[in-house]
This record gives C-alpha cells, structure tokens and sequence, in this order.
C-alpha cells in the first residue's frame, strides 16, 4: 500500500449489541410466537417498572420509538391547531415534527450555550402568548440548564418536556434527566446506549398523562389493566386511535442494556476522555465543554470544536483528514432544525393546519436567523460515539494514532498547550 493511500481501521459490531443471554432470552420470545404483545407482559412491565425506578418512580409507558413517545407526550397535554410549542433548533427533527401532527406550531429557540442546549434566555425571548409548553433536548447527553428552565416554566406556567433520547444516565445536579419535566422521552432505539433495536419511553408525573398516552398509543388489553382514571377508562375499548406499543423481544434487548447501565456509562466516558487526549492537546481544537454540576451519560454523538484561526485548518480539512486515516469523522448529523426543508418554506405534499401567517413567521427561517446553532454546527467534527460504548475500549487506540498522523499529516504538530473546555 502506498503511503497516500487510505488508511483501513477495522471496526467492530456498530452498536447496538447484546450479550448472549439477551439474545438468547429474546430468541426464545421469537419461537415462542411471543413477538407483540397487546397486554401488559413481563418484559414489558418489567422494563417500564425499572425505567421509572431509576426515575424517581415516574409513571413509566413502553412504545415503538422516541417519536412515538414525543407524539403521546404532545397529545397527552391537550395541544392542538394554533398551539406554540418552543423547540430547540438544535435537536433531531422528532423533538418538533409530531406537533405537525396535532397541528401545533413548533417555534424554534436558538443555542446559547458552547455545549448546544437551549438556555432560559433562548426560551424567553420565543414565548408568545399562544405559547403553551417548551420542549427542551440533552443535546448529545449534555443536561440542558433545568434549574432556570423550570423555574421560567412554573412563572410563565407553560408545560415542559424533556427529550432524553441522547441522554441515557446523565445528571444535572444529582438528579437523573427525565425527572424535571411534566413529561420526559427516551429513545430506546437506533445507536443509543440502552437500545431494543426500536423502542421509546414516556415518563410522566401526573397519572392523567400516562393514562392519555396509554389510551392513544394502546390497545384495551393494555388500557384495560394500566389506565387508572375511571372516566378514561370508560374509553379504553376503542382507545384513541393509536397503535404504538414496544415488541417484547425488543423490550428485553433494551433491558439487557439498561442493567448494565451504570458499567456502560463509566465505560463511555472513560474511552471518550482518553479518545481525545490528542485531540484537544493541540492548538484550536476543543472537546465537549461540560458543565461542572452536570454527568454526561449517553454521549450520543462525540464534537470536537474547531478554530480555523488557531488550529491552522479548517473543520472540513480535519474531517477529511482523519476519514483518510480511517476514522468514521464527519460532521454532524443532527444540525439545526431551522435549515432543514420544512422550516425553510418547502411546502408540505399533503394539506396541512397552518394558516398563511403562521407560515410566513415560523416556517420561512433562513440561514442566520439563529446563528448561535449555526456557528456550533459548522465548527464540529463528529466522532462515532456508539463505537466507544464497549467496556475493552477496543477502537480508542487505533483512532487515537490515526488522529497524530491526521494532525501530522495537517502540519498541525507542535507541543501541546491547555486545553480550554475540553472532555473532563
């Protein structure tokens, strides 16, 4: 092989993976004909029971997604056409998309902090008077900063949910993400760190709500045996419409992950601090800025910032970089929601509930419009997160090599300086 040549890291299993006993129970569900489950099973309530242990014993309810769950989180509050519902720009598009759904009108808040999250100020300055809940992210598994969140929310008496899908095992002052809110979701799918494969979960603090989100997104078996209120539960026959519940195979792959919760945790962050050591040792590029009163659990997606000015070499010269020393960087995927298509006037294929005005103010945004996001976004590296959730840490030295020869090969060499904000 030449010496410009590309270089080949070989990877892994990308997670989600499972260790034989998970998939051997979730083998035996499949040949048991146990693959749904239109009641309230073992591995289902199992699974719900431990989700809101861990949560200071919120009423916990098991669907098919994170997007599910923000639907019935949304529903669950009574919003409807007309309805504002502030939302973080920065987030995956399912924190905003289901209130098209309902016919509530997503308004998007810029970041105001290094780690992404929305702030308190960001959050006021979108409030409206027909603003009725504030939607907020743990970007990436870093907490939002929920002691002024709340406290504006109790002031201006607006509901508040918190979409922890990034954020499995992180803490804000003690407290586990998921705990502030009226409501909270987790995603229990795709690449996050307790993963069934597809799953979410809707945590709620008042029983009213679950027992909206259990009639919408249930059968009446279900809603027969959990739904409390007796006035809802007159409806659990024909329930409201939904059919969004989790698979049991899927629900005990997820339980697999989230027993090992706090083994995980420790072994992300262990691998990703010592993953950017020789990053964040050199001029101009910075990790993650964490706040001291907050954990990082999930670390969905892993940034490094950086300054053109100091480092030498733009973000897209290091992607390019480290991609040819066979590391899986990229920018990242999750980018501002106000860039993308529907928030940029593309009109929608079907008929839609917002009038003329609301379009023009909250789905006409262009670049700048929140520039905070923005500036963020465009100074990111993203590093495969879910390769380093594995307690041997098998891939940290191979890419840590492969990022001296990136830096190396930039002409970014040179002794190393502090560096300000990075991974603690």
């Amino acid at each position: 092989m030449g010496t410009d040549d590309p270089v080949v890291i070989p990877h892994p299993p990308r997670w989600p993976v499972y260790d034989r006993a998970a998939a051997d129970r979730a083998a035996e569900l499949i040949r048991r004909g146990r693959s749904f489950d239109y009641d309230h099973g073992p591995e289902i309530a199992g699974l719900e029971a431990a989700f809101s242990r861990r949560h200071d014993g919120r009423h916990a309810l098991t669907l098919n997604s994170g997007t599910s769950a923000l639907l019935a989180a949304y529903f669950a509050l009574g919003l409807g056409p007309g309805d504002e519902v502030i939302v973080p720009t920065f987030t995956f598009l399912a924190t905003a998309s289901p209130l098209f759904l309902l016919g509530a009108v997503p308004v998007l808040a810029d970041s105001d902090g290094p780690d992404g999250t929305v702030s308190a100020a960001s959050i006021e300055r979108a409030v409206t008077p027909r603003t009725r809940a504030v939607a907020v992210t743990h970007l990436f598994g870093h907490p939002a900063p929920m002691d002024e969140i709340t406290a504006l929310c109790r002031r201006r008496g607006l509901a508040l949910v918190e979409d922890c899908s990034h954020a499995h095992g992180s803490t804000y002052r003690g407290r586990p993400v998921g705990t502030f809110g009226d409501l909270a979701v987790f995603s229990i799918g795709g690449l996050k760190l307790v993963s069934g494969g597809m799953g979410g979960v809707l945590l709620a603090r008042d029983s009213r709500h679950y027992d909206l989100a259990c009639l919408l997104t249930a059968f009446k078996q279900r809603s027969e045996r959990t739904v409390r209120d007796p006035r809802l539960r007159r409806l659990a026959d024909v329930g409201l419409g939904g059919n969004l519940r989790i698979s049991p195979p899927a629900a005990v792959l997820a339980q697999s992950h989230l027993d090992r919760i706090v083994e995980l945790v420790a072994a992300k962050r262990a691998n990703v601090h010592r993953l950017l050591e020789p990053l964040v040792a050199r001029p101009g590029l910075t990790g993650p800025v964490i706040a001291p009163h907050v954990t990082m659990g999930g670390w969905y997606d892993v940034v490094v910032t950086v300054d053109p000015e100091r480092a030498g070499f733009s973000r897209d010269d290091l992607v390019a970089a480290l991609r040819r020393q066979g590391v899986k960087a990229d920018v990242p995927a999750t980018r501002p929601l106000h860039l993308s298509s529907v928030f940029t006037g593309a009109e929608p294929g079907h008929r839609h509930p917002y009038p003329p005005d609301v379009l023009a103010r909250r789905f006409r945004h262009r670049r700048g419009d929140l520039p905070a996001a923005e500036a963020l976004h465009d100074s990111w590296v993203s590093l495969p997160g879910p390769y380093f959730n594995d307690t041997a840490g098998a891939l940290v030295e191979p890419y840590r090599a492969a990022f001296h020869a990136a830096l190396d090969r930039l002409g970014a060499a040179g002794p190393p300086v502090p560096a300000a904000g990075g991974a603690r």
